[in-house]
């Protein structure tokens, strides 16, 4: 098992008086932190239209933290493919793997925000045959010189793109998902599967071989990945661990709560958030690094009995209007207390 920082969102909440220069500056620093602290990746998200700024384009961001940075993997998680060109991507993509040196993994979704389609002018309907076809198109982008795609929604005729990745094939594809259609899809054109980000940690493993089994009946052979993401916090008791995190996932979870409804404006999402807070608590893994390590465990270790080419855990321990200097000691003290025990 290998552990990972993030998905970073990069939005700003009302408490929270940094301009986004400030949040970008403090996280490329976090992200080099990571790294110099035993980390093995670091994760961007997407969104779009959102007041506090929710990041809309990660792979530019990762082009600078690939340039801080030396040997942690980075990734998108995810990329959303409906409002992109393929083509265009599968450039971008190899951009920033050659900067990076071979460390980029591409996540792909589909998104779900009514005003994101809107401003898109994106077609709902349809969509995941559209992710597909995007995960096969950056495939033949970046192995074959010159490649010819006919398909329901994108078609090419004989074209190349320069320079290939620095990874031979390109980077990973990771799609994510959390329908039947969606397991099926990663299994049968991804490298590798995400979870949603708010599926219960316990089920992981269920999940996960769940995907072994898509991935041996639809794609035998191949090399496959195995990813998630959990809310953590760490303090001296459970109740202080919740408090380091509580604002921010609040934030979190009450903008997509809002999103849902299509609304624009997200500034009161932790309070729209607050009469689900036990549920979301519950979500989220709290507590001192000995029990953190302790409630992590046991699904790790069954995670790593699956025979996955890769699997990764990424904590998000800075979650929205984490201060710079607490972010920092959050990194250290995972790295230091508890990957060590989580890895004995």
């Amino acid at each position: 098992m290998r552990f990972g920082l993030g998905q970073f969102t990069l939005q700003i909440p009302p408490w929270d008086n940094r301009t986004h220069a400030d949040l970008y500056a403090d996280t490329l620093e976090l992200a080099a932190w990571a790294e110099d602290a035993g980390f093995d990746s670091f994760w961007l998200a997407e969104h779009h239209g959102a007041s506090d700024g929710y990041n809309p384009s990660p792979l530019p961001f990762l082009s600078a933290v690939a340039a801080r940075t030396r040997r942690i993997e980075l990734g998108t998680a995810v990329l959303l493919a409906p409002f992109h060109n393929p083509l265009r991507i599968a450039e971008d993509a190899a951009v920033v793997d050659n900067i990076s040196g071979g460390r980029l993994n591409l996540g792909l979704g589909l998104g779900w925000a009514p005003e994101e389609y809107r401003m898109f002018g994106a077609e709902h309907k349809g969509r995941g045959k559209r992710l597909a076809e995007f995960a096969q198109v950056l495939k033949r982008a970046w192995t074959q010189e010159r490649f010819t795609f006919e398909g329901e929604h994108y078609s090419y005729d004989d074209v190349s793109i320069t320079p290939k990745p620095a990874r031979a094939g390109g980077p990973p594809i990771w799609l994510g998902g959390s329908a039947d259609a969606a397991l099926r899809r990663s299994a049968r054109f991804g490298d590798g599967y995400f979870p949603p980000s708010m599926s219960g940690y316990d089920s992981l493993p269920d999940l996960a071989q769940k995907m072994v089994s898509l991935r041996n009946d639809l794609n035998p052979n191949a090399p496959y990945r195995f990813g998630a993401f959990q809310n953590v916090g760490i303090g001296d008791d459970e109740d202080d661990a919740w408090r380091s995190i509580r604002d921010g996932v609040m934030h979190v979870r009450g903008a997509y709560m809002l999103w849902g409804q299509g609304a624009r404006d997200v500034s009161g999402a932790r309070e729209a958030a607050e009469p689900f807070e036990d549920q979301i608590r519950d979500g989220c893994i709290v507590g001192t690094p000995q029990q953190v390590a302790a409630k992590m465990r046991s699904s790790i270790e069954k995670i790593d009995t699956l025979g996955f080419d890769d699997a990764v855990v990424s904590v998000i321990l800075a979650p929205p209007g984490t201060p710079a200097e607490r972010a920092r000691e959050a990194v250290d003290r995972f790295a230091r207390d508890v990957i060590p025990a989580l890895r004995s």
